[in-house]
């Protein structure tokens, strides 16, 4: 049994910048975690944000998950990076970790021991906001090499498991 291809339904940017604390990143991805009001749509959770590179022409960061999930590379080295498009209603894929998760994990682990993966809807003008807020707590290392796609409309909804009371193992 696969998980149903989610739809984006949590706005994060009804929500504010403040209500979100940098937690980590790795290569591809950075990390935060909600720390707003009392929510049923975001308490407990992270957003995970596609980072790209920090040089101009800005480029998106490719990892192997990315590259299987049959991501073209080649059409977006050609790309100049800048967003040209005039509708911020334009369908932009899922997160590969979301297609991952639906189409390989929940067929090794039982969906209801799999942490919550969504795509969530984003604008620039949040994603603007909270990478200002994110660079104050992020290394200089990463700041010098990376920065959050602003040019985004989805992230990733996922269940907060830092601090659980469980244990978790991530499956690359």
């Amino acid at each position: 049994m696969s998980l149903p291809n989610p739809v984006p339904k949590a706005d994060v940017s009804q929500t504010h910048p403040r209500d979100w604390s940098y937690v980590s990143e790795g290569g591809a991805t950075i990390v935060f975690s909600y720390v707003g009001p009392p929510s049923k749509e975001f308490s407990g959770t992270v957003l995970r944000l596609r980072k790209i590179t920090a040089e101009p022409p800005p480029k998106q960061i490719y990892k192997p998950l990315d590259i299987a999930e049959g991501i073209d590379q080649a059409s977006s080295e050609e790309d100049d990076g800048y967003d040209t498009s005039s509708s911020e209603d334009e369908d932009e894929p899922d997160d590969p970790t979301i297609a991952f998760q639906s189409r390989i994990t929940s067929k090794l682990i039982p969906p209801e021991h799999l942490p919550r993966l969504e795509p969530a809807k984003l604008k620039r003008h949040f994603l603007e906001k909270l990478a200002k807020r994110g660079d104050k707590k992020r290394p200089d290392s990463r700041k010098d090499v990376d920065r959050i796609d602003t040019r985004k409309k989805k992230g990733v909804i996922a269940t907060d498991l830092i601090g659980g009371t469980g244990w978790a193992v991530e499956i690359k």
